[in-house]
């Protein structure tokens, strides 16, 4: 199975952490992708992931192969650089774009 996370709000970033930890329980197996645009790529800048104590959580999910995916477009228009973000986490063009090619490669759409 594959399964795309997508995460535009804040509100909704815890939520799609247990999204990820539920299905990695229920299948280890299954290719997870959390694709962040809006204004969520800041939720994991290395700064903000210490601060809310999620490195461990978002390190764990990128050695269990989870993808997790920012919009190159979210980033400047939140004054992010790269360099802030968490190793292993890979910038795409358009989040929009990403998110519509994985739904056409197969990918479940699961928006928490």
């Amino acid at each position: 199975m594959k399964i795309l996370i997508h995460v535009n709000q804040v509100e909704r970033w815890e939520i799609a952490l247990n999204n990820v930890k539920n299905i990695i329980t229920m299948d280890n197996a299954t290719t997870i992708e959390l694709a962040l645009n809006g204004e969520t790529p800041a939720q994991v800048t290395s700064t903000m992931l210490a601060q809310n104590k999620q490195t461990e959580i978002i390190n764990d999910f990128l050695h269990q192969n989870v993808m997790i995916t920012v919009c190159h477009h979210s980033l400047t228009a939140l004054a992010i650089s790269p360099k802030q973000l968490l190793n292993g986490i890979e910038i795409v063009p358009s989040g929009a774009y990403e998110i519509a090619l994985r739904q056409h490669q197969g990918f479940g759409y699961l928006k928490p």
